[in-house]
Formats: C-alpha cells, structure tokens, sequence
C-alpha cells in the first residue's frame, strides 16, 4: 500500500533529521570519549607517584644532612606542598569521577533539548516552504472547478519564482476563462443560427398567401374589412422583415470584401431616418479612408442601430422633461484612438438602456423592445467581429445611450477572436 504524505511533512521530517541527528551523535559520542578519557588517564595516578619519589627525596636529604637546617626547612616545605597537591588531585579525581558517570545522560538532556528546539524551527521553515505550494494547489483546484482566483495583492516580498508562477496561474486563468465563454457564446451563436435559418424557412411559407389574402380583402368595400386588411398587411410586412432578419443573421456576406467609403454609407443611413420628429445628424472626419469590408454587413450594422436609437427615443419621448427641441439621434464617424482604427459611434438622448442588460443586449435572445426580434444588436456585434472589431454599450452620463464600433481599416475581413456564426 502507498502512503501519501504532504509536502509540508517531508520538508518537516528532512529539517528535523538534518538538525538532529548531527548534534545527538556529536553530543554522543563527545561524552563517551571524555568519560573513556577521564576513566583511563585521570589526575590522581600520577601526583600519587609524584608524592612518593618527593618523600624519597626529602627522607634521602634529611639523612644526608641530619644537622643542616636549610636542607631540613626545604624538605618541610617540600613534603607540605606535594600533600596540598595530592589532597586537591583526589578531590578532583573524586568530582572528575562522578562528573563522567553522569555526562550521558547530561548529553541526552542536551540533545532532547536540542531537538525541540529544532522541531519548533523546521515547523516554522517547513510551513513556510508549503505555505506557497499549497497557495497554488488551491489555486489549480478553483481554476479546474471554474472558481475566481483571490484577488491580487501586489508584488509583495515573497520568493520571485512563486511570484512569476502565480502571474503564470493568473494569467492561465484568465485565459481559460475567456475561452469558456467565448465556447459558451459560439456554442449559442450556432444554436441560434440553425434556428434563424429555419424559422425564417417557416416564416417565409405562409407569408405569400396571406399577404395575396389580405391584399384581396383591402380591395373590398367595407371600411371595416379593409381596415382589418391594412392591419393584416402591416404585420405581414413585419413578419417578412422578421424573416429577412432571421434570414440574415444565418447566411454568410455576399461577395468578397472591397473598399469602402464609410462617410458617404453613413451619409445616407442618416439621411433617410432624418425626421422633424427625431432629428439623426451625422459628425465625420474629413480624412477618413475608405475601409475594406462588406458595405451591406456595415450599412445594415448602422442602420440597426439608427432605428434602435430612434425607436428609444420615440418610445421614451413622453417620459423626457419639454425642453422645447426635437429628440436627437447622433451618429459619429471618427478615426482613433490608435493608427488605422475607425470608430462609429450612435448616440440617443433616450431612455438609455437598463443597467442589468447592457452586457447581455448583444446576445441573440436579448432585445428592450416590444415588437423586436432581439437579432438586430447581435448583429450587429457580428458586424464588428467579422472585420476584426468590436461592439460596446453603455449609458451616458447626461442620459440616453451611446453604442459604438471599432474595428482597424486595413484588417482581414473574418478576422474574428471567436468563430464566425457567419461561416457555421
């Protein structure tokens, strides 16, 4: 059986057997060595012997010069000094003795505390060296679960390969994330693109006979019958834009790309929605270049969004204090920022649009309006994507909404960070 342990413990057991087998075998063997030492030489066997060849001397003096007294003091102080020694040699030999009984233990006393010391020192380092590890363990299991990552907390002082690793991680996940969702929202796209194709099919069908029908009964002499007729007529005519729509949103551009004047497509986008009721004005660089794209995907683009900026405004018209001017639509055609990038820029002084749906108003099933298919801003977003741009919204300040597109002059056309739906 194979028994995992954590990295914390491994790190724990290799600095506590670092730290304390080195110094409980020095401990040791240093006092089995001193108490061999001090067992075998010792201090008391030599004054011993230094004693005895003095009391040799000083008898051999004092017989050699009974009746000198210099001889006689010299030897007196002779044998005192060599008893003074030999007493304090057999004290010391008598401690020296004792002292070498007891210095195992004294070493395995030293060496338990030692090692607690130790153990106390490799947990703190050990922690400390999987403290980062485990960080990143945690890290790895909320990216592969989906979870956000803790929020950064700057550069801090910690080792730098951690640093660069958890930059690494941050970044991974950030990417994984963005790849989730755009697999997500292509997943979605091409769902809806099937849809599109097939409803406008089903639409299409029964569209020709009502519409003859109804166009039949606006002939008829009745006001009431023809008054039904014109309003069968007019949703007939909805329903075909519905179906164009649908239609649309599921077919490829026609033709290749080819050049473009932006000035002039949105010139005449805002000249035909221009109104006494809603004034659309147009604000363009003079310098802008001809763009290459697909002038129906650009001009359709544009015009979802006049007719979206209008329709807002009509609709919220009663809600809007009477400062005694007209309602006004702007459209801004500009280059920047940045070389070789144009943007278009559609601005209402309507309603605005809910906060809670301006990430979402893009998507297919998403539309603010009573009588919309919920197709026009997505896409118009796909318009932006295929010429290698992209589709913002949000609210302004001072009210009403502004919607706007970037995309490079000079781009591949399908030039796309996701699939195209366009070619699904």
């Amino acid at each position: 059986m194979v028994r995992i342990t954590s990295f914390r413990s491994r790190v724990f057991a290799a600095l506590l057997a670092v730290a304390v087998v080195p110094t409980a075998l020095a401990l040791i063997g240093g006092a089995l060595a001193v108490r061999q030492v001090g067992s075998t030489t010792g201090t008391l066997g030599p004054w011993d012997a230094v004693a005895a060849s003095g009391r040799e001397l000083v008898e051999a003096a004092r017989s050699a010069a009974p009746a000198d007294s210099v001889v006689a003091r010299a030897a007196e102080s002779h044998t005192e000094a060599l008893s003074a020694s030999v007493r304090q040699s057999r004290l010391y030999a008598l401690v020296a003795d004792r002292a070498v009984r007891l210095l195992p233990w004294i070493a395995v006393a030293v060496t338990l505390v030692l090692s607690g010391i130790a153990a106390w020192v490799a947990r703190l380092l050990a922690r400390n060296f999987s403290a980062p590890i485990q960080e990143l363990v945690d890290w790895t299991e909320r990216i592969g679960a989906g979870e956000p990552l803790p929020p950064d907390r700057g550069p801090g002082t910690g080792v730098r390969e951690y640093r660069v690793l958890r930059r690494a991680l941050r970044t991974g996940a950030a990417r994984l994330d963005t790849a989730r969702k755009e697999q997500v929202e292509s997943a979605r796209l091409r769902a809806w693109t099937e849809m599109a194709r097939r409803v406008a099919h089903e639409i299409k069908n029964p569209l020709t006979p009502m519409r003859m029908s109804a166009s039949t009964l606006a002939r008829n002499d009745d006001p009431k019958v023809r008054e039904a007729a014109e309003i069968l007529l007019e949703e007939v005519h909805r329903l075909d834009n519905m179906a164009r729509s649908f239609a649309r949103f599921g077919r490829p551009p026609e033709g290749p790309p080819a050049d473009i004047d932006l000035v002039e497509l949105c010139r005449a986008v805002v000249d035909v929605h221009d109104s006494p009721e809603v004034r659309v004005r147009l604000r363009a660089d003079t310098a802008i270049p001809l763009a290459n794209g697909h002038h129906d995907v650009i001009a359709q683009a544009l015009r979802n969004l006049v007719v979206n900026a209008v329709e807002a405004v009509s609709e919220g018209a009663p809600d809007l204090p009477d400062t005694g001017r007209s309602s006004e639509v702007e459209v801004e055609l500009a280059l920047g920022p940045g070389p070789g990038v144009v943007r278009l820029v559609v601005r209402d002084d309507g309603p605005g649009v809910p906060e809670h749906l301006l990430d979402e108003i893009w998507l297919p099933d998403v539309t603010t309006r009573h009588k919309g298919s919920g197709l026009g801003l997505a896409m118009v977003r796909r318009a932006a994507e295929i010429h290698g741009g992209t589709a913002t919204a949000r609210n302004r300040p001072e009210g009403g909404a502004e919607f706007e597109l970037r995309w490079p002059i000079d781009a591949p056309v399908g030039a796309s960070s996701q699939e195209s739906p366009w070619t699904s």
